[in-house]
């Protein structure tokens, strides 16, 4: 019989005790509309603006926007930074972010 974890869901990696109930903040997050096209505007520029990852994405609603930004910073995949002398914000990817950024393009290589 399968051990279970603390939340009472079948243990993903027995050998370090861990069930899958830790990455569903980070699969909702992921998985949202807009959110993976989002991730890459921003590791395209390295360091993105918010009305310029709205323009790269044809011009998604501002409101929409801001809710997956603020849904992946929630889970670690970018990083927000407040330029208050320029007025703007900056947004950029974490290692995190990075890390699975990398991992899905090696799902679908160049052909």
């Amino acid at each position: 019989m399968a051990e279970t974890g603390e939340c009472g869901c079948v243990l993903a990696d027995e050998e370090i005790g861990s069930c899958y109930c830790v990455l569903e903040p980070l699969v909702q997050a992921v998985g949202r509309r807009h959110a993976l096209p989002v991730l890459n505007v921003i590791a395209a520029r390295k360091v993105a603006h918010f009305n310029e990852i709205q323009e790269q994405l044809g011009g998604m609603s501002s409101s929409t926007l801001a809710v997956r930004l603020q849904e992946l910073e929630e889970v670690g995949l970018i990083q927000r930074n407040v330029v208050e002398e320029q007025g703007h914000t900056q947004y950029r990817l974490t290692r995190k972010g990075s890390t699975l950024r990398d991992s899905l393009r090696r799902l679908f290589p160049k052909e």
